[in-house]
């Protein structure tokens, strides 16, 4: 199911030009407008809310300071998250302030 600029499946999400999005706020509206649209056994629907605002913040933490800009700019939230990455990505969205 592709909607505007992202592309749910059922191992997976991709948001096109994710970097755009800001806030936390906007992570949240978006991925439960997603949700709302997307049947029920994909990705988006089955991960955690805060854990895919989380990784899109931290990829949007180093596409702001220029690190992998071609593959930070979008975002690609996958169901299952090795428990080292979910780690790295509470750290980074700490960090990341720009709401």
């Amino acid at each position: 199911m592709q909607i505007d600029n992202a592309i749910a499946t059922p191992t997976g999400t991709h948001i096109n030009d994710s970097c755009l999005v800001k806030s936390k706020a906007e992570m949240r509206a978006y991925l439960e407008d997603l949700r709302k649209a997307s049947a029920p056994e994909m990705a988006v629907c089955q991960r955690d809310l805060e854990s895919q605002v989380r990784e899109w913040r931290s990829h949007n933490f180093f596409y702001k300071f220029h690190v992998f800009r071609s593959r930070t700019k979008d975002v690609d939230l996958e169901l299952k998250q090795t428990w080292w990455r979910e780690l790295f990505c509470r750290v980074v969205s700490w960090i990341y302030f720009w709401d």
